[in-house]
C-alpha cells in the first residue's frame, strides 16, 4: 500500500506540470455549474414561448453530470500512466515493489476512489433533481468504477499517448448505457446492459435497488478484470 500511495503523490507532482491536465481537473465542477445555470434557463425559455418543459428530463442531465466527472479524472491519469510508458518510466515502476497491481492502484485505483468524492460534491451541489444523498453516493460509487473501467480499457489497448488521444475519444461509448435505459423501450433497452451506465440510468429511473446496485458492480468488475490482465501481460 505504501509504495502504491507514494506513486499517487509522484503522479499529483507530475499533473501539476502539465498544464493540459492540470486544466481538466476543475471540469466537472465546471460543468456542473454551467448545467445547474443554462438548463433551468432554457427550461423556462421553452416553457414561456412553446409550452415545452425539460423537467422530465433533468434525471438524465444528473446522470450525464455524475458520468462525466470519473470520465474526466480517468482520462488525466490514463493519459499520465501513457506518458510515463513513452519514457520507460512505467518500465522501470515493473522491476520495483510498486509494480504491477500496485501501480494500477496508484495510477487508476486512487484516482477513481479521489473522482467518487468529487462527484459526491458536484451532485450535491448541482444537481438538477431531487436525488437523495444515498441515491447520490450509490451512483457517485458506480460511476467510479465505470471510470476505472474507462481508464483500464485506453491504457491497455493504447500504445503510446497519441493512441490513447484517440481512444479516449471512445469513452463517450460510456454514455450509450445511460441513453438506452432512458431512450430505448423495455426490454430492448437491456441492450446496453452490458455498460456500467446502464445500471445509473436504472438507479435514476426506477430508484435505488438491489437488482441493479449489484449488477452495475457485476458488470464493471468483469471489465476491470479483463482489461487489468491485458494491461499486465502488455506491461509484463
Amino acid at each position: 500500500m505504501k509504495p502504491a500511495l507514494r506513486l499517487f503523490r509522484i503522479g499529483w507532482t507530475q499533473i501539476k506540470r502539465d498544464g493540459m491536465l492540470l486544466a481538466l481537473l476543475p471540469s466537472p465542477f465546471l460543468a456542473g455549474l454551467i448545467f445547474r445555470i443554462a438548463i433551468p434557463a432554457i427550461n423556462d425559455i421553452l416553457e414561456e414561448r412553446l409550452s415545452v418543459s425539460l423537467t422530465a428530463w433533468y434525471r438524465l442531465v444528473d446522470g450525464f453530470l455524475s458520468c462525466l466527472t470519473p470520465l474526466i479524472l480517468a482520462m488525466v491519469f490514463s493519459f499520465l500512466l501513457l506518458e510515463e510508458r513513452d519514457e520507460g518510466i512505467g518500465a522501470f515502476y515493473q522491476i520495483t515493489p510498486a509494480g504491477g497491481y500496485p501501480y494500477l492502484a496508484a495510477r487508476i485505483g486512487m484516482p477513481m476512489a479521489w473522482s467518487f468524492v468529487v462527484n459526491v460534491v458536484v451532485l450535491s451541489l448541482f444537481t438538477l433533481s431531487d436525488l437523495a444523498f444515498s441515491a447520490i453516493l450509490l451512483i457517485s460509487a458506480l460511476n467510479s468504477l465505470a471510470g476505472l473501467v474507462m481508464s483500464l480499457m485506453v491504457v491497455s489497448l493504447a500504445g503510446n499517448r497519441v493512441e490513447g488521444l484517440a481512444l479516449s475519444k471512445l469513452m463517450g461509448v460510456s454514455f450509450l448505457g445511460l441513453l438506452a435505459e432512458w431512450c430505448i423501450p423495455a426490454p430492448y433497452h437491456f441492450f446496453g446492459a452490458f455498460l456500467p451506465s446502464f445500471w445509473i440510468g436504472k438507479i435514476l429511473t426506477e430508484g435505488i435497488s438491489l437488482f441493479a446496485m449489484a449488477s452495475g458492480i457485476a458488470i464493471s468488475m468483469l471489465w476491470v478484470v479483463l482489461f487489468a490482465k491485458k494491461f499486465n501481460q502488455k506491461m509484463g
